[in-house]
């Protein structure tokens, strides 16, 4: 079960993914976000990613998603902008 947190002291030092929401530079109105995680698995790289340009909400399930297959226990939205307040944020799968 993966439980989303707004404050990294949440996670207790234990791994997370960090998702950062962001103004698009060429449409301040719009909302994205980026985030990355990278695992070992079996001595070989493993390395999930954003893509560029799309939707805040968009990402959100992706990076959501890819903590449950990879087993992580925090996805921690690092957003000391409020960009993604938690009542914007979709219900995850």
């Amino acid at each position: 079960m993966v439980q989303v947190i707004d404050r990294i002291e949440d996670a207790g030092g234990a791994e997370c993914i960090e998702f950062r929401p962001y103004r698009s530079p060429v449409d301040p109105s719009r909302i994205l976000a980026n985030w990355q995680y990278g695992a070992s698995v079996n001595g070989m790289a493993s390395i999930a990613t954003s893509q560029l340009g799309v939707p805040v909400d968009i990402e959100y399930r992706r990076a959501f998603n890819e903590a449950v297959q990879h087993g992580m226990p925090y996805l921690w939205v690092n957003d000391a902008d409020g960009l993604f307040p938690p009542a914007a944020r979709p219900t995850p799968p």
